[in-house]
C-alpha cells in the first residue's frame, strides 16, 4: 500500500514538538509516501505566515522535504482534474460539501489509488477515500 500525506501529517516533521507517533510512522513508511502539489501549496502558505528565523527554518525544512520526496509529489494535472470533477459532482448530488483544497487532495488519492494519511478523517470520509490517522492508529 502507498500513502498520500496530508499537510497536518507532513508538518509534524517541522514542528518543535511534533507528534512522536506520526514522525515514527513517517520514518517507517517514507519510501511508500507521496504527497500532493496542493499539500505543498498549503505548507508553503504556512511557512509564509511566519516571520524571521522561524520562517527561514521552515523554508529550509520545506526545501529539504521537497528534495527528499523528489518524484513523489503528485501534481494536480488533467487526469486528477477529471477525477476531481467526478468527485465534486457526486458530492453535490448528495448535498455534501468539503473544503475545496481537501477535495483536490481526495481526487489525487482516488486517481492514484492512495490512502490519505491525515488527522482530518472527517472531511475525507465525505468522498469515500481510504484514510489512516497516524495520530491515533498504528500504521
Amino acid at each position: 500500500m502507498s500513502w498520500l500525506l496530508d499537510a497536518d501529517v507532513l508538518s509534524q516533521l517541522a514542528r518543535t514538538r511534533g507528534d512522536a507517533r506520526v514522525i515514527a510512522w513517517i520514518e517507517r513508511e517514507k519510501e511508500r509516501c507521496f504527497t500532493s502539489s496542493v499539500v505543498i501549496a498549503q505548507l508553503a502558505a504556512w511557512v509564509r505566515s511566519r516571520e524571521g528565523r522561524e520562517r527561514a527554518s521552515l523554508q529550509a525544512w520545506l526545501s529539504d522535504t521537497l528534495a527528499a520526496m523528489e518524484g513523489r509529489v503528485i501534481s494536480f494535472n488533467g487526469s486528477v482534474a477529471h477525477a476531481w470533477a467526478e468527485l465534486w459532482s457526486d458530492l453535490r448530488r448528495q448535498g455534501r460539501t468539503m473544503p475545496i483544497e481537501d477535495s483536490y487532495i481526495a481526487a489525487t488519492a482516488k486517481r492514484h489509488g492512495l490512502t490519505i494519511v491525515t488527522g482530518n478523517e472527517r472531511d475525507f470520509r465525505r468522498p469515500g477515500v481510504k484514510t489512516l490517522n497516524p495520530f491515533r492508529e498504528p500504521g
